[in-house]
């Protein structure tokens, strides 16, 4: 295989035979995609489509060392940016996907060509590297007023949706969700993302107006989408219930409406989904944010429908374009675009996430989630600061947690457990171990503030 030289700087293992397939499923696209551009597939197109790069950018970044490529793309969006400032969805554009971009969403989608903005911010997080967006910012804001010009009330009509969701017909365009829907809500996140940019870089005045467009977009997202009597967004999608849900579209007294109908429709579906590419991160996140892990391992842990393990059954050993791995007129067999589980299994299961004021995992949180019938998950992440690793392993009701913070920085750590009194630090209670400081007691996790070593803690959770 031919690929990149990036280095390979994550690793995860755990108890389920099937997620550790599901991950080197993933790896395999990963590495066979990864060229000088991030391909779609290394047999067909060969095309850096763009929403790649968002989508599946914190997957890629627990797995490689992508910081110079991801700089590399970011010229290549800025060469391939159109005097009117739009960012098409192929950077570089060896070929037009139609020679027009009105109406178009093969060259215009937001949800693509919001790369240029997402890609930095993703940037900034995971390795502290602020010259993306110093170096485009000009460039980013430009696309920010492509997209103003091109919306009609604050939303946006053209895109190519929730591309290759799982609806009635085969796999093609967005057959669940609105076009509008989901290029509106990647709009917002724009905004929203633009207005913590130009805050980190002293734009304070530019830091305003994006905050206030980002309500504009709000009201008219929900205005637009928004059906109160049902308490769903749209068509009640699983796109349309997630996307709110992780950009925070919905109001707070609506959200445990909207969450409960995702859970309902997936379980409803026996643990199976409906999102396409644009929509699956988002529904991994929305379900796992909120405390839903157990969805997410059950809509995986399974080979009959749809999904991952659907395509390791049908014999993939690499992911595949459709999720039933079928192959008609259109299916490639090794296709980048749907490997966002590669994120749930670092940030989720190891637990390992950055924290926005100490990008570049300075400061970041460990999180595990206990899920399911798992016995233990271990794995580690070369991080810009240091080497972070992790592992628990549960027997019966006690767990053992193990987890090291590099030298010079600080994390956040969760240690699932009934009550503080319960957590040990090696045979010292944990809020008196040395280098550990009690914070508070979180949805059935004691909360602690670590600085860097090796520590062990020991607890007691529910089976």
């Amino acid at each position: 295989m031919v690929h990149s030289s990036a280095e390979p700087i994550g690793r995860f293992q755990c108890s389920n035979e099937l997620f550790n397939k599901i991950y080197g499923l993933v790896r395999w696209a990963q590495r066979s995609n990864m060229m000088t551009v991030l391909t779609d597939c290394p047999q067909r197109e060969k095309m850096p489509w763009l929403e790649q790069y968002h989508l599946n950018g914190p997957s890629l970044r627990y797995n490689f060392d992508l910081a110079n490529l991801f700089t590399k793309s970011m010229n290549d969006m800025a060469d391939a940016q159109l005097a009117n400032g739009l960012v098409p969805n192929i950077a570089p554009e060896y070929f037009h996907a139609g020679s027009d971009w009105k109406g178009n969403g093969f060259r215009n989608s937001p949800e693509w060509g919001s790369a240029f903005i997402i890609v930095p911010w993703q940037q900034y997080l995971f390795a502290g590297d602020i010259t993306l967006m110093q170096r485009y910012y000009a460039r980013m804001k430009q696309y920010l007023a492509f997209l103003d010009a091109n919306s009609q009330g604050d939303i946006l009509t053209i895109g190519l949706g929730d591309w290759y969701d799982i609806g009635p017909k085969p796999a093609w365009g967005s057959q669940l969700t609105p076009t509008a829907f989901t290029a509106t809500a990647i709009y917002y996140y724009d905004y929203e993302i633009m207005a913590k940019i130009a805050g980190i870089l002293g734009q304070k005045a530019d830091a305003e107006r994006f905050a206030q467009q980002k309500e504009r977009i709000y009201q008219a997202f929900n205005k637009t989408f928004y059906k109160p009597e049902q308490g769903i967004y749209a068509t009640g999608s699983n796109t349309t219930c997630a996307m709110p849900l992780f950009f925070n579209l919905v109001a707070p007294a609506q959200r445990p409406r909207l969450l409960q109908t995702l859970v309902d429709s997936i379980r409803g579906r026996h643990n199976s989904f409906t999102s396409g590419e644009v929509g699956y991160r988002f529904l991994l996140r929305s379900l796992a944010d909120n405390g839903y892990s157990s969805v997410v391992y059950d809509m995986n842990n399974q080979a009959d429908r749809p999904g991952y393990g659907y395509q390791l059954k049908m014999g993939a050993t690499s992911l595949t374009e459709k999720w039933d791995a079928s192959v008609g007129s259109f299916g490639s067999q090794n296709h980048f675009m749907s490997g966002q589980i590669n994120e749930w299994f670092f940030h989720d299961l190891l637990g390992i996430s950055p924290e926005e004021d100490g990008a570049g995992f300075r400061r970041f949180s460990i999180k595990p989630t206990v899920v399911g019938d798992l016995a233990w998950v271990k794995g580690s992440y070369q991080s810009v600061s240091g080497l972070i690793l992790t592992e628990w392993r549960r027997t019966g009701t006690a767990l053992t947690m193990r987890v090291t913070v590099p030298a010079n920085t600080s994390a956040t750590v969760y240690v699932p457990a009934q009550q503080a009194s319960d957590v040990l630090e090696g045979k010292t209670r944990a809020a008196q171990a040395e280098g550990v400081t009690f914070l508070r007691m979180d949805n059935g996790a004691a909360v602690y503030q670590v600085g860097s070593g090796a520590y062990q803690f020991r607890t007691k959770v529910a089976r």
